[in-house]
Order: C-alpha cells, then sequence, then structure tokens
C-alpha cells in the first residue's frame, strides 16, 4: 500500500439537553488527500455537510494552507499545515459548544 499525505479535519459539537440531560452533538472525521485539494471551500467525499467549512489557501507539495469559517462566521487561521502538525479550535456560540482539529497526516490508500 502506498502512503498519501492526506488532510484531516475532525468537527464536533456538544451541548447538554436541559430536559433529559442527555449529550447532543458529537465528532466526525472527514479525510481529503493533499493531491486533490484545490483553492476555495472543501466539499468534501462522504458527501456530509460538517459545522464548519475549510477554505484551502495555498496548496503545496508537502504542505497546505487553510482557514477556517465557523458558526460565528469569523474565520480562524490561515494555518499552515506540514506533516505531523495539527491545529485546534473551540468556542461557544449560544448554548452550543464547538470545535475543531485540522491536520495533515499520511495515510494508506
Amino acid at each position: 500500500m502506498a502512503k498519501v499525505l492526506t488532510l484531516k479535519f475532525v468537527d464536533g459539537s456538544y451541548k447538554e439537553c436541559e430536559v433529559t440531560g442527555r449529550i447532543m452533538g458529537g465528532e466526525n472525521v472527514y479525510y481529503r488527500p493533499l493531491s486533490s485539494l484545490t483553492k476555495g471551500c472543501i466539499g468534501w467525499d462522504s458527501g456530509a455537510e460538517p459545522d464548519h467549512n475549510v477554505y484551502v489557501l495555498e496548496v503545496g507539495k508537502d504542505y497546505v494552507v487553510v482557514e477556517v469559517k465557523g458558526w460565528g462566521r469569523e474565520k480562524t487561521g490561515p494555518y499552515t499545515l506540514y506533516e505531523g502538525v495539527e491545529k485546534r479550535y473551540s468556542y461557544m456560540f449560544g448554548e452550543w459548544s464547538y470545535h475543531f482539529s485540522v491536520s495533515l497526516v499520511r495515510m494508506d490508500v
């Protein structure tokens, strides 16, 4: 198997239900090979829509520069990611807690 540099995006939200006390939300993980990235908003292969939008600003042979836009429409970043570099961010919006991490990892294909 070949190893390919891949953008990994972990998108999460959390809120405790006032009535039942159950935890709502959760985490989803999204992947895109570095070689398939182009400038602009990423469309994820899974077809699912994350709570945050990831925008590619620059793509190189072994790195990518991204910004992430959240619920409040503020942008975080830009983040320059090389293999093994991970950036995390968390915030509150209303009663919900949101978080994400974005990294460049080497994966088997």
